[in-house]
């Protein structure tokens, strides 16, 4: 399940800004099917951005996301990336490489805002489990304190693997306490409407993707 969020965009001398940005975070769980959609998706949207965890990977390769002229981002050296972001031909942006790795990929791009023209960071983020490390991830902490630091709005979509009743899951546990209390010392909030499952697979249905965005982010639709 994905969410959009809609920005208007103008040129001016020095950049090309995206007009009607519209970002999906959406979850492909290794499908070929779910990835041509999207590409197909892309291509008729020519700015969209898709913020992608578990796309279809075959012999370390990211397959199946064929958009006219658009771009993929990733880490190139990772041999089986978790996440990526495709862009349309109409967005123009550049990958944060210092950001980027198998859980997580960043991009920048040029929005305009407030009749202004400021940069856009967006994100996807892929948190695995692990027993001892609490969420969030090192990689992920650092683009939110970049973006904070560079007061650039953000946006991240992230497959969590927590539930949580304040994106719409049912239950909690302490991994899930700890993303929460870490996002409430920054001004990210959560996009998260209702408690309609965006997860399903095998007869399960669940809530734990989740898309964040800073404060003075852009409005979402």
């Amino acid at each position: 399940m994905s969410t959009n969020i809609v920005e208007q965009g103008v040129k001016n001398h020095h950049t090309m800004a995206t007009t009607n940005l519209l970002v999906t975070p959406i979850n492909l769980q290794h499908c070929k099917e779910a990835s041509s959609l999207l590409s197909h998706l892309i291509n008729k949207e020519l700015t969209t951005v898709a913020l992608i965890q578990e796309p279809w990977v075959f012999k370390k390769h990211i397959r199946g996301l064929n958009t006219k002229r658009g771009q993929l981002f990733c880490d190139s050296k990772c041999d089986r990336p978790r996440t990526c972001i495709v862009s349309g031909v109409s967005v123009q942006a550049r990958l944060l490489g210092q950001f980027t790795s198998q859980d997580l990929t960043a991009i920048q791009t040029t929005i305009v805002m407030g009749g202004q023209t400021r940069e856009l960071v967006m994100g996807s983020a892929y948190l695995p489990y692990d027993p001892i490390v609490p969420p969030p991830s090192k990689e992920m902490v650092s683009l939110i304190q970049y973006c904070s630091t560079s007061k650039l709005p953000l946006i991240i979509g992230c497959d969590a693997d927590l539930h949580h009743p304040c994106w719409g899951s049912r239950d909690s546990n302490e991994r899930c306490n700890a993303l929460r209390e870490y996002l409430v010392t920054t001004d990210l909030i959560i996009l998260n409407k209702g408690t309609k499952p965006r997860f399903v697979a095998a007869g399960r249905q669940t809530v734990i993707d989740i898309t964040l965005a800073s404060c003075d982010s852009i409005i979402c639709d």
